[in-house]
C-alpha cells in the first residue's frame, strides 16, 4: 500500500466511526415525560413563626411559614390566616385551599373558638362541617397541630355553629403522617 493509501484508509478508519457516532438516523422525539412532585425541603423557621397548611395542585397539604405575622402567633392567629386562605406568594407557587371563605360575622359569632380541652384540640368553624371534604379537615387539623406544638399530636375535632362535630386528622392522603414541625 502506498503512503497515500496507507492515509487515506486511516482516515476512513477515523471518519466512518465517527459518522456513526453522529446518528445519521433520525431519533423519534417524545412528549413531555411526568417525574412526579416536586423535591420537598425542611422549612427553616424559628418558633417564633406560624404555619398553616395549603393544598398542593398535586392534593397533598404542604406547610406555609407567615413570616410577616406577629412574633409567637396565637393559634387563633394561624387558624384565622388559614381561612383567609393562601397569599399572593402561595397562590403563585400553586397552593390553594380546599376550605370555603370564611365571613367573620358569620351567623353573628366569631369565626372561630380555638381551645385545648386537655383530651385534644377543639377548632370551631364559621360553616358547617359535614360537606368539608378530607383535604380542607386536614388542613385545619395539620394548622391546629403545628399551633399547639403538641407531641404527640393531640385529636382534633372541628365543631360548626350548630354544635355539630367531626373528627380531623393530621395525615397525608395515604395515611402517613404529615410534618407539622417545619421538617
Amino acid at each position: 500500500m502506498t503512503r497515500l493509501g496507507t492515509a487515506a484508509a486511516a482516515a476512513a478508519a477515523l471518519i466512518v466511526p465517527l459518522l456513526f457516532a453522529t446518528g445519521c438516523g433520525s431519533i423519534a422525539t417524545t412528549g413531555v415525560v411526568e417525574s412526579g412532585s416536586a423535591a420537598t425541603v425542611k422549612l427553616a423557621f424559628g418558633e417564633e413563626t406560624g404555619l398553616v397548611y395549603f393544598v398542593t395542585p398535586e392534593g397533598g397539604i404542604v406547610p406555609v411559614a407567615i413570616p410577616d405575622g406577629p412574633s409567637h402567633p396565637s393559634p387563633n392567629y394561624l387558624i384565622s390566616r388559614l381561612l383567609a386562605g393562601p397569599d399572593e406568594t402561595a397562590r403563585e407557587a400553586g397552593l390553594t385551599s380546599s376550605l370555603p371563605p370564611a365571613d367573620a360575622n358569620m351567623n353573628g359569632k366569631s369565626a372561630l373558638t380555638f381551645t385545648d380541652n386537655g383530651a385534644g384540640i377543639q377548632v370551631k368553624l364559621p360553616y358547617p362541617v359535614d360537606p368539608l371534604s378530607e383535604p380542607a379537615r386536614r388542613q385545619v387539623a395539620c394548622t391546629a397541630v403545628a399551633a399547639v406544638r403538641i407531641t404527640p399530636a393531640p385529636q382534633v375535632t372541628l365543631i360548626d355553629a350548630a354544635g355539630k362535630k367531626q373528627r380531623a386528622q393530621c395525615a397525608a392522603a395515604d395515611g402517613s403522617r404529615v410534618a407539622t414541625d417545619g421538617g
